[in-house]
């Protein structure tokens, strides 16, 4: 998962949602792999990263996303 936005100041803010929205895919998807394997504490963890990405959605959607490390 690309977390290379965090580092980039000047990236379009739909290219951003578009990390974000293949960011949360991902990890959904992640998340039901290690469920249907049983593996119940790494697709919590799989969960709150979904959770985080989805928290970036919407403070991209509010303006109110900014890069963590920039």
């Amino acid at each position: 998962m690309a977390s290379s936005r965090h580092f980039r100041t000047d990236q379009p803010a739909g290219e951003t949602r578009a990390e974000i929205t293949a960011d949360i895919s991902a990890t959904r998807r992640a998340q039901r792999d290690l469920q249907a394997a049983g593996q119940h504490r790494s697709a919590e963890t799989m969960r709150q990263a979904t959770d985080e990405h989805l928290d970036e959605l919407t403070d991209l959607n509010a303006g109110r996303w900014r890069p963590k490390h920039s």
